[in-house]
């Protein structure tokens, strides 16, 4: 008797889980037994795989199990439009094309190597990658979040409060960072503000403004181009914007707290106002001066280091034109060969101190010519002087003999 109830027991158990288990077998809505293999509707703790173009008329919570759409099938919301996929259990995993209202998920591992389509996004707590095309109006991500080389966002706004690594293409128009956010690739949009830590190490275009609350970092060979304004400012008086890369700015420039880099430039078409402090060597290039001496800042009442550089430039082209100067082998040791001199009288090398300590005349049919140095090992500056000492370029130098 008791061998007839174990396997009783045993049968039952079976039965359940595989009960647990739904694949779609043809085209149909969710709510229709026909359209599943366990002619049943799958519910709650279900292991559901959608193989055809099942119609979601239904909004669905899993607290186990999970959601499987594989390539070539679709799951599109019915015509109400109002249906949403909850998962505080359970994995969602879409490699073919969704489209509904809401997605929320609160624990298990997901990720989207399709076309996602919704109104809403929220990961909260678990991790979601991200290697197809999500077309969404708003996305809370409070879990990591990974955009990888093939993935595309796009969408109205977007709030990170976890960690964020885009290695991909994001169009979202509002965009604020309150955590970490690492862009690797190509990010555009409309605004951004940064309160927690943004690391850029390639490009950002806006076709608005720029405010950086907290600590933002502009890597070698990045770039930040703004339509707009640009903000380093909060009520703490502690942002800190760290450029080495390119910061291209079409309206104005407005410094508060901390702005400070060794190699980086920034190109402002209007207004310049500092209030703060401007550490380092990067070149600061303002197109509308209207100061005469260094610091060539519209309004300052700031700090500014000694080793800030001042281009010369009164338009893009003329900054353009400035850029193509060469300057290599570098790190050099016996000599440099310096090309695209246009417009350069002078080359005067400086220490870290701001001690000139060569200065090299250039006639003005000379467009490369070559230095020869006589050095200690270290970091020094070059600047370049038009025929009216204005600077027009430099450059960071270092020696290794």
């Amino acid at each position: 008797m008791k061998k007839i109830n174990y396997i009783l027991a045993f049968i039952l158990f079976v039965n359940i889980t595989f009960s647990q288990t739904a694949s779609s077998i043809a085209n149909g809505n969710w709510l229709n037994p026909l359209t599943w293999n366990c002619t049943c509707i799958p519910t709650n703790s279900y292991n559901v795989t959608i193989n055809h173009n099942v119609t979601l008329n239904t909004s669905m919570l899993f607290s186990s199990g999970g959601l499987t759409v594989n390539p070539g099938a679709s799951m599109i919301q019915d015509a109400s439009l109002n249906r949403d996929l909850m998962f505080s259990g359970g994995n969602f995993v879409n490699n073919g094309t969704s489209n509904f209202r809401n997605l929320l998920m609160t624990a298990g591992n997901s990720s989207n190597s399709g076309s996602l389509t919704l109104v809403a996004f929220t990961n909260s707590l678990i991790p979601f990658v991200n290697s197809g095309t999500i077309q969404m109006d708003s996305m809370l991500v409070a879990g990591s979040f990974t955009n990888t080389n093939t993935g595309k966002i796009n969408g109205d706004s977007i709030l990170n409060t976890s960690t964020f690594l885009n290695n991909g293409n994001m169009n979202v128009k509002w965009g604020t960072n309150a955590s970490t956010f690492n862009n690797s690739n190509y990010y555009t949009g409309y605004a951004y503000t940064n309160s927690g830590n943004y690391e850029n190490n390639d490009s950002i275009i806006l076709t608005y403004s720029f405010w950086n609350k907290n600590n933002f970092n502009n890597k070698n060979g990045a770039v930040l181009n703004l339509t707009k304004s640009f903000n380093n400012k909060n009520l703490l008086g502690t942002a800190t914007f760290t450029n080495n890369g390119k910061v291209k700015i079409l309206d104005s420039w407005f410094n508060s707290d901390t702005i400070k880099g060794t190699s980086g430039s920034f190109i402002i078409s209007d207004s310049t106002v500092n209030t703060g402090f401007l550490k380092g060597s990067f070149d600061f290039c303002d197109l509308t001066q209207t100061v005469s001496t260094a610091p060539f800042i519209d309004i300052n009442t700031g700090t500014v280091s000694s080793l800030i550089t001042w281009c010369a430039a009164t338009s893009l082209n003329s900054k353009e034109q400035i850029d193509k100067l060469e300057v290599f082998p570098n790190p050099a040791s016996n000599y440099i060969n310096v090309e695209n001199l246009k417009n350069c009288t002078i080359i005067n090398v400086i220490d870290v101190n701001g001690k000139s300590i060569k200065k090299v005349d250039v006639l003005t049919s000379e467009n490369d010519i070559r230095v020869n140095l006589n050095l200690i090992d270290g970091i020094y500056f070059i600047k370049f002087l038009n025929s009216s000492g204005q600077q027009i370029n430099s450059k960071k130098l270092i020696i290794k003999n």
